[in-house]
Order: structure tokens, then sequence, then C-alpha cells
């Protein structure tokens, strides 16, 4: 970076992270490879089309599919104003066909923030999800490096007390923001966090009303109110 100045584009995958210096014609990626990080250079047509082409083929069981959100080329990407030049356009999420991938997409991306996001961009990130069977009740999915991974729900028509809290806190839940009147949860920025916070999101959306992925959407992708954040590895339909 010294010598040419910030990527074009920062972000990463499943394995680690996927920076690139990206120019028309050639794109210079960091990545992982079988031991460390590899540091190669790529046509840019080339490398772009590949991976628009997964992505295109979706996430799922149907033949050319990838079975996981995990298999994707990367889950997330942020643009702040780097050398070179940006994609006339981004790869569209594929959209989660099912509970258990959706699931796995959350997780997939949660955990890449968690190891990936603060030695990159040293920056929070966070997405809302909107649940369209609950009357388009928001829950807020954010990562920072002091908080770690945090879910909040607004509950504003529901309660702090009594039977109604105990369901929550059976839920994962951790306490109720009597000034905001929304519900939170704190997990750690691991593995094990990433999971646990990934099956609240899909507990809790689904115990809300949501009969499939398609009820929900995404909204206010968001990172430290600094440049563009792309999130091609989360399986929920973008509104904005």
């Amino acid at each position: 970076m010294d010598r040419i100045g910030i990527p074009t584009l920062y972000g990463g995958g499943a394995a680690g992270p996927n920076i690139r210096w990206r120019l028309p014609q050639h794109t210079l990626l960091l990545h992982p490879g079988d031991v460390g990080l590899i540091l190669s250079c790529h046509g840019t047509e080339v490398l772009e089309t590949a991976e628009r082409d997964a992505f295109d083929r979706g996430v799922g069981d149907d033949k050319g599919q990838v079975p996981r959100y995990s298999d994707l080329p990367y889950l997330w990407q942020v643009a702040r104003n780097g050398i070179g030049t940006l994609p006339p356009s981004f790869p569209a999420p594929p959209l989660a066909p099912d509970w258990d991938r959706l699931e796995e997409s959350i997780r997939s991306l949660c955990h890449a923030w968690a190891t990936q996001l603060t030695p990159q961009v040293n920056d929070w990130a966070g997405y809302n999800v909107v649940n369209h069977a609950d009357g388009g009740r928001v829950l807020a999915v954010l990562y920072g490096a002091d908080d770690g991974l945090t879910i909040y729900i607004d509950d504003r028509d529901g309660s702090g007390s009594g039977d109604y809290a105990v369901t929550m806190r059976h839920r994962g839940w951790d306490s109720r923001v009597p000034l905001l009147q929304w519900w939170d949860a704190y997990f750690a920025a691991d593995a094990d966090g990433a999971e646990a916070a990934a099956k609240l999101v899909v507990k809790e959306v689904r115990a809300r009303g949501a009969r499939m992925p398609g009820d929900l959407g995404v909204t206010d992708v968001n990172c430290g109110d600094n440049g563009q954040l792309m999130l091609p590895g989360l399986g929920i339909a973008p509104e904005d």
C-alpha cells in the first residue's frame, strides 16, 4: 500500500481476505492460499466474469449451484476511494432457498467480519433485516472491534417483564434497552459467536411470522459511514 496506494476494494470470503487493486485490464488480488496469502495478477474481465458466473448460478442443490454461501468467491466488499476503478456493477446476492442456508449465510458473513474487518478497515459494519411478515419489523446485525457481534431487534410494541421477557431471554436475547425499547444480544467475535448469532437471527424472524427467507429484506448496509459496503454473500434481497 505504501508503494501503490490503498486497495480499490477491501473484502473477504469464508477462507480469508479478498483484497483487490483493480484496473480495467488487470487486477492485483490478495487472497488465501494453501499456506498464508497469495498475491496474484489476473485479467480483470476473466476474473470478474468467472466470479459473476458463480454468483449467478446461486446457492442450492441444483446442478451447477454452489452448496453453501461459504463456497462463493467472496462474501463482502468495501470500496473506499482506493486506486484504480470500480466494476461497472457488482454481483447480486444469491437469495437463500431455505432457512438452513440463510443461517449458513449469516454465520459465514459474521465470521468473516469478525476475523477480517478490523485488520482491513478498522471500522464497524452492519445491516438491517426487515421482516415483511411482521409489519416490517427491523432486526439489526452489527460487528465492531469493541463490542464484537451484536444483534438488536425493535421491540417497541413488546414488554420488558413477565412471560414475554422470559420468552425473549429463552430465545437468546440478553436484555431490553429501556430508552430505545429494543432487545440486544452480544456474541464473541469467533466461530462460535458467529454460529450463535446466526441461529438467533433465524429463530427470531421465524418466531415473528416469516415463513421463508423471501419474507425478508435487507436495508441500511453500512461500514462506518465511510465508503460503499456490498454484501453479495448475504442471502437476503436488498431493498435499497
